[in-house]
């Protein structure tokens, strides 16, 4: 039951994307959105009558197996949600890549649906039913959760500026500050309960067509020598991805050596983006330290208090304009990523 809820509000669409939320059998596998989503549609119908849209994405899967494409795919079917009059929609979705799909919806959406709209993305660690595909499974957090994000959406009023949260084992965060803390058990996520961040300014608009050919690559650093380092990172930048997104250790701290210098000149020449972040949860990249300082003077920069999943995404928002290399990094330099 849903319980000191406002339901008086305006309609919610819910979009189902798979996960271990419509799971059955063993292994777990997603039902198919044509079996699922008229069970869930029986079983919400009286708690829940501010749903009145059930949708589902075009791929129903696993969500360790989304991939750019999904998150074109699945920003066309809010545009046409919101189209339909729906401002309110919400999101049942994998938890592997769920923090990345947030991130990456509150940093586009902004800029690609013309009226405000509100999000809210849920999933869960146990199938919403028993192995049959029909009774539901008393053990499962999904019920949970749905009503978690459906209570969100409900009680909040209509707003100025879009917006898009996580909602997960009874709390609910802005989608920036996600991050999956648990495999198996919960409480899966944790969030930081700040205000929403404002997406990277557009200078030129976004060109939804270069999302499925992006290609960042990541480097996660560990205690090596300096000549093996760089002679990592150069593999990387070889590769000619469009950027790359290395985490450092602590506030972003890597050690300082001629032949990782080299590496990161050769990185500006070649115009990949260079971005540290850190491998530490929570306190984010700061540059006080020498041991960091030094990569802001070979043109690296900063990741501020972006988890790795924000970072992806305001990334790609950057890369998906049709902006130079010298024009993304000034883009990037000029905003707080906070």
């Amino acid at each position: 039951m849903v319980d000191q809820v406002d339901q008086s509000h305006s309609s919610i669409a819910l979009i189902y994307m798979g996960g271990t939320f419509g799971c059955t059998g063993q292994p777990l596998a997603p039902l198919p959105a044509a079996v699922f989503l008229p069970r869930l549609q029986q079983l919400l119908q009286h708690d829940y009558p501010a749903l009145q849209s059930f949708v589902a994405s075009q791929n129903i899967r696993d969500s360790s197996q989304l991939e750019p494409q999904d998150w074109l795919d699945l920003i066309r079917q809010i545009q046409a949600l919101a189209q339909q009059g729906f401002g309110k929609i919400l999101i049942v979705h994998g938890t592997d890549t769920l923090a990345y799909s947030a991130a990456l919806l509150a940093e586009f959406i902004p800029h690609v649906v013309p009226q405000p709209i509100q999000l809210v993305i849920t999933g869960s660690q146990f199938p919403l039913l028993q192995p049959d595909g029909q009774d539901l499974n008393p053990h499962s957090d999904a019920l949970r959760n749905l009503t978690t994000a459906y209570a969100q959406l409900c009680n909040s009023l209509s707003v100025a500026q879009s917006s898009c949260w996580v909602a997960f084992d009874g709390q609910f965060w802005p989608a920036h500050t996600v991050q999956k803390i648990h495999t198996t058990n919960t409480p899966t996520f944790a969030g930081t309960c700040t205000a929403q961040l404002s997406p990277l300014p557009v200078i030129q608009p976004l060109n939804l067509h270069a999302l499925p050919s992006l290609n960042i690559a990541v480097y996660y650093a560990l205690p090596l020598s300096p000549e093996t380092v760089a002679q990592q990172l150069q593999s990387l930048i070889a590769s000619s991805p469009q950027a790359v997104l290395i985490l450092a250790f602590g506030a972003g701290n890597l050690p300082q050596h001629p032949a990782i210098e080299t590496v990161l000149e050769q990185a500006q020449l070649a115009e990949v983006l260079v971005v540290v972040g850190t491998q530490v949860p929570y306190g984010g990249v700061n540059f006080h330290y020498a041991a960091g300082q030094w990569l802001a003077q070979f043109g690296v920069l900063s990741a501020g208090h972006l988890s790795v999943a924000a970072l992806y995404a305001r990334l790609a928002s950057l890369l998906c304009q049709p902006l130079n290399f010298e024009q993304r990094q000034q883009q990037w330099r000029s905003c707080p990523h906070i």
